[in-house]
């Protein structure tokens, strides 16, 4: 049995901002983002990329609106597809964004691999980044810092097991990690939110590709397009509702 990536939603961002995932584009327009997790199929472990974010009410209450139900909630996503959270042994933290890192309390055996320079940013980001981190917020704690003992930091590219490997992507983050996954149909990056849309990566007449509205570097991105060009051209956006129209990526 190959590999094979199956996203699954778990949350949309209601209403959201179209310019915070296209720099320089698309101001007033208004979209409903989904939020994604994403299950790779087919290894000889059970592994799961992100978390997912907060439910409806944290959400509205410490950053943006969000159309949830609770056919959203990951558990019931995961168990839909008949998998049993307890028993997922990797969770992939793209980053540590909320949107990204919450739920962790479902998975009491995994290990969460993160990148050494995410970490290092999430303990001490900068103040206009402090609430997507959840950081120096009264009365809050992060919400990946209750498995801070259970990550395995990572620093740059590394295999995971045969045909998945992290690729360190930074720009939107310091420390945002890509998973690389070879699959029956080619190669596909699951980039997250260094290219949130499709039309991120398919870019404008004036722009190969469109960087992330939302970034700690606009040099790096384009960097780091450049190194995911010779990576591949299968890419899985972070929050983009074409995603979904397929149930999974890697499979004749």
């Amino acid at each position: 049995m190959g590999l094979s990536i199956r996203p699954l939603r778990v949350g949309t961002l209601a209403g959201f901002e179209k310019s915070k995932f296209t720099y320089g584009f698309n101001f007033g327009e208004k979209l409903d983002a989904p939020c994604l997790v994403w299950l790779i199929e087919g290894a000889s472990r059970k592994i799961l990329v992100d978390s997912g974010p907060s439910g409806p009410e944290w959400a509205a209450k410490y950053h943006t609106a969000m159309k949830w139900d609770a056919e959203d909630a990951l558990d019931r996503r995961l168990r839909s597809v008949g998998v049993d959270p307890a028993d997922i042994d990797l969770v992939i933290l793209t980053h540590l964004h909320w949107d990204h890192c919450f739920n962790t309390e479902l998975f009491p055996k995994a290990k969460f691999l993160v990148q050494k320079e995410e970490l290092k940013y999430a303990i001490a980001p900068l103040p206009v980044h402090q609430r997507a981190y959840e950081v120096d917020m009264p009365g809050i704690k992060p919400p990946w810092f209750q498995v801070f003992d259970r990550m395995v930091v990572l620093d740059g590219d590394t295999p995971v097991e045969p045909g998945i490997q992290v690729i360190l992507l930074p720009g939107h983050t310091p420390g945002l990690q890509g998973v690389r996954v070879e699959t029956e149909t080619g190669v596909y990056l699951i980039a997250s939110d260094l290219i949130p849309l499709f039309e991120n990566w398919e870019g404008s007449p004036d722009m190969k590709h469109i960087p992330p509205g939302i970034h700690v570097s606009l040099a790096e991105c384009f960097e780091t397009f450049r190194k995911v060009e010779a990576i591949t051209d299968q890419i899985l956006p972070g929050h983009d509702p074409m995603v979904l129209d397929r149930e999974v990526y890697g499979k004749r």
